[in-house]
């Protein structure tokens, strides 16, 4: 369906999806942060990692990037965050689509302790976190502890993540994490669940400071 075929309520619905899509990793931003200069929106830590390459500023005009924007940030968020759809939703016609369900066999009973042991896996929601320089914890961004879940999952003892641009290694095994070309900066890593992560001193998420409570004045 083109533009001048969409509903105004369509429409909207399009571009409220394209407004969350991060122009550089192309799904729902993560810690949306704009550029002061230009008013361009990206996740904080794809535009950190622009910046950290030195690749010429904005992705989208290549206005300057202020890097103080990246020096103790801090932003009103859920620490409990759960992960941005990815990608972002379908403006395509597939979108427009009636999607059609096969139809259901009443004969066929659910096996009630699969479901119940599905729920109590959704239900226990766990956390991947890692330790400031000084003190306190950071959480992962959502997508890169998805990643790590997945890897402690499959029983993977190490594995490698994107962080910035820069690979960094998450060593289940030991519960440490480090830049891959520099073994020697290894942080702790911890999973927890809720209940845990509620008594733990989190200052935030990837690096950005909660606005309410736990930021402190350390660095990350």
């Amino acid at each position: 369906m083109s533009s001048k075929n969409m509903t105004p309520r369509r429409q909207m619905a399009v571009n409220a999806a394209i407004d969350k899509d991060c122009p550089v990793c192309h799904c729902e931003m993560v810690l949306p942060t704009a550029i002061p200069a230009c008013g361009h929106k990206f996740c904080f830590l794809c535009l950190k990692g622009v910046s950290m390459a030195h690749l010429g500023g904005c992705p989208i005009c290549r206005g300057p990037i202020d890097e103080k924007i990246f020096k103790k940030p801090k932003q009103n968020l859920n620490l409990k965050m759960d992960m941005p759809d990815s990608p972002a939703p379908s403006t395509s016609n597939s979108a427009e689509k009636e999607v059609k369900e096969e139809p259901v066999d009443e004969d066929v009973k659910p096996d009630v302790n699969a479901l119940n042991a599905a729920l109590n896996t959704a239900s226990t929601k766990m956390y991947w976190l890692y330790h400031g320089r000084n003190r306190g914890w950071w959480r992962f961004d959502p997508r890169v502890e998805k990643d790590i879940e997945e890897a402690y999952n499959h029983r993977t003892p190490i594995t490698e993540v994107t962080i910035c641009g820069q690979a960094y290694v998450i060593d289940i095994a030991k519960m440490t994490q480090y830049p891959k070309n520099n073994k020697g900066a290894a942080r702790d890593v911890k999973r927890v669940d809720s209940n845990e992560f509620d008594t733990l001193d989190v200052k935030g998420l990837a690096g950005v400071f909660a606005a309410s409570g736990g930021a402190g004045s350390s660095s990350t």
